[in-house]
């Protein structure tokens, strides 16, 4: 089973913020039935400093919808499972090349609120190669890509509020035969709040300080050293306090009153 690390997944993974005006949108045949958007991977809890794996295994576990937490990370960028249902071109008896892989080249994202007002939207790079079908088996691509960016961000999850935006993404690259190919749009709800994702256990709190807070968080011995933590902290999964600190936050402040998080 082909597996992708996530401390190596900058060759798969996507940034927010390229122009869609730049000219990497090429003209593509737009036929779900070429290469496709499966679903969203689920992230995982690992322990501190370990690597987050992800498979190519269309079994493994998916989201119907994910959460961003603005206090820990400013952008949104989850697993997609990419498939390729390209018939395989190559013969090994005849002096024809393999033509239907297809090689990724970046994702178009849009973004609207809950009354499907646009917020934003912006096209990624990508790289990544997606294997053809093997008889009636789709090929499959775990591959990232940001779809809320920090700008979109900055505007949602105030005041105590929980903002529910949709993400539509599109991927679109070329085989090797030269064809140019998109995927459907994939339609991605995301919850966006601020310190929603952060977990204060009570065997944490002391109760001579203001709720919540973490001020016994090294007593409790559940410290950052022996936690698990998500994949992405502040993405999807709750993180524990103790394992939060400011300058983890991005500065803008943890819910935390006044404890040792």
């Amino acid at each position: 089973m082909k597996r992708v690390w996530g401390h190596v997944l900058s060759g798969v993974t996507l940034s927010a913020g390229i122009a869609v005006a730049g000219g990497l949108v090429p003209a593509c045949v737009h036929d779900d039935s070429s290469i496709f958007i499966s679903n969203v991977l689920a992230p995982q809890y690992v322990t501190a400093g370990m690597a987050c794996t992800f498979t190519a295994d269309p079994t493994q576990p998916s989201l119907g919808s994910g959460t961003l937490d603005v206090s820990l990370v400013t952008e949104y960028s989850p697993m997609f499972l990419v498939g390729n249902q390209l018939v395989p071109r190559g013969d090994p008896n005849q002096p024809h090349t393999e033509t239907s892989y297809v090689t990724l080249q970046g994702a178009v994202v849009r973004i609207v609120d809950s009354n499907g007002n646009q917020l934003n939207t912006f096209t990624n790079r990508a790289a990544g190669t997606i294997p053809p079908s093997s008889g009636t088996t789709p090929g499959y691509l775990a591959v990232g890509a940001t779809i809320i960016d920090s700008v979109t961000s900055s505007n949602l999850g105030l005041n105590g509020a929980v903002d529910r935006v949709v993400s539509y993404v599109r991927f679109f690259g070329q085989t090797l035969g030269g064809e140019s190919v998109e995927t459907n749009e994939f339609g991605f709800p995301v919850n966006v709040c601020r310190g929603c994702l952060v977990s204060f256990p009570r065997a944490e709190m002391d109760p001579n300080l203001p709720e919540p807070n973490c001020g016994l968080a090294g007593a409790a011995s559940s410290g950052s050293s022996s936690t698990s933590v998500p994949c992405v902290i502040g993405q999807d999964l709750s993180v524990d306090c103790s394992v939060v600190t400011p300058s983890a936050s991005n500065g803008t402040g943890i819910v935390d009153a006044g404890g040792g998080g």
